[in-house]
């Protein structure tokens, strides 16, 4: 019989939630498969934020993930909205960190910072080829104005947008049945390369601690080295 993990996460909007749910799913599964001690069954269970700041929001969802439904991990997303994640570590995280060193109840749960730079449409272009199948182009990164590490593109979200608007404005109008941005989120999370995803910082940073807590709850021998050869 399978150990069941029960993940918990939240995310800033809905649409995250159609992508960064199976990039948790993915990546937990991943690692599991390359370190895990014992078959897992994955179980993820989304939790909405109520409160007037971050920090009120996350011991909300403690409250409610922890205490109330016996999840062992807890995800938050929060972009960095920046070139670095650590003015959201900063302002975000750290006070989080400090309230919950007050609270015994809650100080020894399992969460992981997710923080993409600049957002989390910087993590849906970590593979091109993908990219450019799903929306069903042959044309290049430098046409789409794709260009570079998009951890680098200060509006990854635009980005895409813009890509789309180039294919969908040179379709005759016939045959135009214009894809948004919202159709791409959910079906690229699901396929999206764990390897390819990995040569952007803010994911490899994210896929590390999810290794050191599936090790503190022992789903990974505590002697496991995680090697990332990139």
């Amino acid at each position: 019989m399978s150990y069941q993990l029960f993940l918990a996460y939240t995310t800033e909007g809905s649409t995250d939630i159609r992508f960064l749910s199976k990039i948790f799913e993915r990546t937990i599964s991943d690692i599991l498969f390359l370190y895990g001690n014992k078959d897992t069954e994955i179980v993820l269970k989304s939790y909405q934020k109520e409160g007037h700041n971050f920090v009120d929001q996350m011991i909300h969802v403690f409250k409610n993930c922890f205490i109330e439904n016996s999840s062992e991990i807890l995800f938050i997303h929060a972009d960095a909205d920046d070139i670095s994640p650590n003015n959201t570590l900063e302002f975000k995280f750290m006070p989080l960190r400090n309230k919950l060193d007050t609270d015994e109840k809650l100080k020894a749960f399992n969460f992981v910072e997710v923080i993409p730079v600049h957002m989390t449409e910087a993590w849906m272009l970590a593979d091109f080829v993908l990219f450019k199948d799903e929306i069903k182009t042959d044309k290049s990164k430098s046409q789409l104005n794709l260009s570079g590490n998009p951890e680098t593109f200060k509006d990854p979200k635009k980005k895409i947008v813009d890509a789309l608007n180039i294919i969908n404005s040179e379709l005759p109008k016939k045959r135009r049945n214009d894809l948004k941005i919202g159709d791409l989120y959910q079906i690229i999370g699901q396929k999206l390369d764990i390897q390819q995803l990995l040569k952007l910082e803010s994911y490899k940073v994210f896929y590390k601690k999810t290794f050191e807590i599936l090790k503190k709850i022992n789903l990974i021998n505590y002697n496991e080295v995680l090697n990332i050869n990139l």
